[in-house]
């Protein structure tokens, strides 16, 4: 949207819009909590502290079903953005999240388990799906970046409460407390106005105009209204399938495969992974000199650190540099851990070793939110024209959802064939890969307007 406003007139000005930018925050704080529940409990469940059995497979399933959920989560969020709005989707996501939690807290089985880590796979990807189209369509020019980046680091701030919420309390309480920051963001979005701009789509012009001034009241409610009617007469002409062939543009084409790599890349770099197995592989490495709850805490507090730096270095050096640089840091940080994997099969003193898992997770955090985590959405918003935007962020999210899943399945098949050194040093070696696509592939779009960017992918 475009809205006429000084910078000074921002505070008290756009009070509802920054209440929209801290609900999706909160609502990305939850999906971090969903993540961060693994860890802790996975552990609980590996060494028979669990409030009921789960054997080995049944645990790993556990971790598999969540990745499961994400491409089921990608397809309906397209869909439901489509025809019912960002907002209504957000907040049916959120009731969705709400019935997870209190499975959790009624489970007896693993089968109750089972279904809730699926509802909140699910409920990962629509998240991922809406929040950008929902933030995009209702802040300001000159706050719309900030506000993405606020809500991503939420992200990451949910998974440090649910790692250190996990280290304390049992898998119900866990819940109970997390079933509050879903009824927040739940309740507040269905407090919010609707959308403009799918309020115009459904031809509710005086519906659209009073969201509008309640987004700014200084808006320009001629040259809005006008601006939002053109852009929505260009969306409705364009069908599925219509935007579909738009991916037979060599542009498009090129920009789409690229979004699918880096995807490849960021899911197969050994995250998730440390997401649900960081207490575990802690254990396994014989680190003592600080207990793996309190390593997977300090761990990813720095996770959290670095995603807030990423919103100040994200467009001062550009996004090839940046993910050059992340995946360099994650190819030594894979390549240690493999080491200290091997030399602890070869019969070396534990004790010496330590501070190399130590290093290496910490530096992992690090580099994966400074780079990986980001860049892949930063791009889907800048190669891609509005009208299949929308479309890529569903091409992006269910890239990311099916390697997610294969990268879990594959770490847990080659554990059980070869050391699990060799296992870091596989992705090691695809961070190496990673680093090298980046420096010839990767656009430099620092400080590049949409039409530059586009023409640049043309001459690539």
């Amino acid at each position: 949207m475009v809205f006429g406003f000084s910078q000074s007139s921002l505070t008290g000005i756009l009070w509802l819009q920054w209440i929209g930018g801290l609900a999706a925050m909160t609502m990305m704080f939850v999906i971090g909590l969903t993540i961060g529940w693994a860890s802790p409990y996975l552990a609980q469940f590996s060494s028979g502290e669990s409030p009921f059995p789960a054997s080995a497979v049944e645990s790993s399933w556990i971790v598999l079903i969540y990745q499961l959920g994400r491409p089921l989560g990608a397809v309906l969020g397209f869909l439901c953005n489509q025809y019912f709005g960002s907002k209504t989707t957000m907040i049916s996501t959120g009731c969705g999240l709400l019935v997870s939690w209190i499975l959790i807290i009624a489970a007896n089985s693993v089968t109750w388990i089972y279904v809730a880590r699926f509802i909140s796979g699910a409920g990962a990807e629509l998240v991922g799906i809406s929040f950008p189209l929902y933030l995009g369509e209702i802040s300001s020019p000159n706050l719309r970046g900030t506000m993405i980046a606020m809500t991503t680091n939420g992200l990451t701030l949910g998974l440090l409460a649910g790692n250190t919420m996990g280290a304390n309390v049992s898998m119900r309480i866990f819940s109970c407390i997390s079933l509050v920051p879903t009824a927040v963001f739940t309740i507040t979005f269905a407090l919010l106005p609707q959308s403009p701009y799918h309020l115009m789509s459904r031809n509710k012009v005086m519906d659209a105009e009073k969201a509008i001034l309640k987004y700014n009241p200084k808006a320009d409610i001629s040259v809005e209204v006008d601006s939002i009617k053109r852009f929505v007469a260009s969306s409705n002409k364009a069908t599925f399938f219509s935007r579909l062939r738009e991916f037979n543009i060599l542009r498009n084409k090129k920009s789409g495969l690229m979004i699918i790599a880096l995807n490849f890349f960021a899911q197969s770099s050994g995250v998730n992974v440390f997401t649900a197995y960081s207490e575990i592989i802690v254990t396994r490495g014989m680190v003592t000199v600080i207990s793996p709850a309190t390593m997977v805490i300090i761990t990813t507090g720095v996770g959290v650190l670095a995603g807030f730096s990423m919103m100040n270095f994200s467009d001062k050096f550009g996004r090839r540099k940046i993910w050059v640089s992340s995946s360099c840091g994650l190819f030594v940080s894979m390549a240690v851990l493999g080491a200290h994997f091997y030399l602890l099969t070869d019969g070396f003193d534990s004790r010496s070793l330590q501070w190399l898992p130590i290093f290496s997770m910490k530096l992992f955090a690090v580099c994966y939110n400074l780079g990986l985590l980001s860049i892949p959405h930063i791009l889907v918003g800048e190669l891609f024209v509005a009208n299949i935007r929308g479309l890529a962020a569903l091409i992006s999210c269910l890239s990311a959802a099916i390697f997610g899943f294969v990268s879990i399945e594959m770490y847990q098949l080659l554990s059980d064939f070869v050391d699990e050194g060799y296992v870091y040093w596989i992705y090691a070696i695809l961070m190496l890969v990673s680093t090298i696509f980046g420096m010839l592939v990767i656009p430099d779009t620092k400080r590049m307007t949409l039409i530059e960017i586009q023409n640049s992918m043309m001459k690539r």
